[in-house]
């Protein structure tokens, strides 16, 4: 825990570091795309919101292959 700072290891990673994590993403329509098309590599496109101070936000990935 660090006095005055909510969610220390995530303000250190994004914030000093610029670190984007990506959790609790459902990647199963992802994986079953790729089966489909007989391609593993993919594209993730995702484009930050301009929230000052914000440490995570709804996002919406896409994937394109």
């Amino acid at each position: 825990m660090v006095q005055g700072i909510n969610l220390p290891v995530h303000t250190l990673i994004i914030g000093a570091m610029s670190v984007h994590i990506f959790d609790q993403m459902d990647l199963g329509a992802v994986a079953d795309t790729a089966a489909r098309l007989n391609r593993w590599d993919f594209m993730l496109t995702a484009a930050p919101y301009p929230i000052l101070g914000g440490t995570g936000y709804p996002l919406n990935a896409i994937a394109t292959f």
